[in-house]
Parts: C-alpha cells; sequence; structure tokens
C-alpha cells in the first residue's frame, strides 16, 4: 500500500497560478491537474486515454489539461477548465495542494502541474470526442507493473532525451505523463525503481513498443 505524505507535498510545492519560468515565444503555455485519489487500499492517480480520433496525440494516456486559451486567467484556471471540459467532473471535486515543478517537452510546451486531491465520487461524464477512458492508476501498480526507459533523438541535431515507459493493462503510459509520474514518485515516494533499458524499436513517438522488445 502506497500512500503520499500530503502535508510534505504542500510544503514543497507552494501553489503558484502562473508558471515559475519565463516561457519563450516559440512554446506553448500549458497546464495539467495531477488528481491524487486517496483510498484506505492506497493512493492513486486520475488519468485521461485520450481519444485514438485526435489529431494531437492519439490513444496516449495523460492527466486532465491542455494550452492556455486566452480568455484563461491564469494557468491554474486553464488547468481546472480542461478538468471540467475532458473530465465531466466539477472543479470543486478537487483540492489544490500546490504547484509541481513545470516541464519543457520536446514538442514545443511547457507544463505547469498543478497537484490536487480529488473529492469526488468517481463517476465521470467525460466528453467522448477527446476522452476514451478514465484511469484509476494505484500508485503500487507502479512498483510491479514494466517498467522501461531508452535514450533517443527527435532528430539528428535535436539533444540525446531519456524516455519513460509503464506498459499498462490499459495501454502505455509515456512522454511527459511517464516523466512526471517517475519524478514525483521519487521525490515523494522513495521510488527507487532502475527501469529496464531497451533501445527505441519504432521509427517515431512513441518509439518503443514493448512487445516488440
Amino acid at each position: 500500500m502506497i500512500k503520499v505524505d500530503l502535508e510534505r507535498i504542500k510544503n514543497n510545492n507552494p501553489l503558484r497560478v502562473e508558471s515559475e519560468v519565463q516561457i519563450p515565444e516559440d512554446i506553448t503555455d500549458s497546464s495539467v491537474v495531477i488528481p491524487i485519489y486517496r483510498t484506505p487500499e492506497g493512493d492513486g492517480f486520475l488519468l485521461q486515454q485520450r481519444s485514438h480520433n485526435l489529431v494531437s496525440h492519439p490513444g496516449q494516456i495523460a492527466f486532465p489539461g491542455g494550452a492556455r486559451d486566452p480568455e484563461d486567467e491564469n494557468l491554474l484556471s486553464t488547468a481546472l477548465r480542461e478538468w471540467t471540459e475532458e473530465m465531466g467532473a466539477p472543479a470543486e471535486d478537487l483540492e489544490i495542494i500546490g504547484t509541481y515543478k513545470g516541464y519543457f517537452t520536446h514538442t514545443g510546451f511547457h507544463i505547469t502541474p498543478y497537484l490536487a486531491v480529488y473529492h469526488g465520487d468517481f463517476v465521470f461524464d467525460f466528453n467522448q470526442e477527446e476522452v476514451e477512458r478514465i484511469i484509476r492508476l494505484d500508485l503500487s501498480r507502479l512498483w510491479s507493473e514494466p517498467f522501461y526507459s531508452l535514450h533517443v533523438r527527435r532528430n539528428p541535431s535535436s539533444p540525446l532525451m531519456e524516455l519513460f515507459y509503464f506498459d499498462l493493462e490499459e495501454g502505455l503510459l509515456w512522454g511527459a505523463t511517464a516523466r512526471i509520474i517517475v519524478n514525483f514518485l521519487r521525490e515523494h515516494c522513495d521510488f527507487s525503481r532502475p527501469p529496464m533499458i531497451r533501445e527505441m524499436n519504432l521509427p517515431g513517438p512513441p518509439f518503443f513498443d514493448p512487445k516488440k522488445s
């Protein structure tokens, strides 16, 4: 059973409604919610699997969130708007407890994650045009699910990057979401599990298919 220390999280991740860094003009500002649910059996994350019909990141498992809209007051407003639109649940179900460290992706985004405790009833009227399903991911599963990493370059001139993968029964968890989760687990859950190192076996994203390894 894995439980996070909420007081430690609050103390180490003070709430900021905007990004802590200056975002370059050619980078898209975005934010996500990291919804933590609590049960007697342990804590977990709420994730969504994006629709396979979407142009951007089809079928990918991710936290609810997206790019900032001009009418959004701040990045926290962006994250809460996306939560409501995608998950079909009220923002009042979330207790925002802090801002996790931001992350520049290799696809031109900066993500500001907002840590939240979910107090809802796990009933989601999610947007089926954007979301295929909601995933309840118990943290304890991340100590046993197949866990991989590889180093790739998106093109010959780009920097080498390490990608993490969890091969879940719901699908492949990878990319920025996996990176944020691994960082969080290492900082707040004593996650010291080494990934199995693999080589790229796909020419493009997600670059790796565990079933082919």
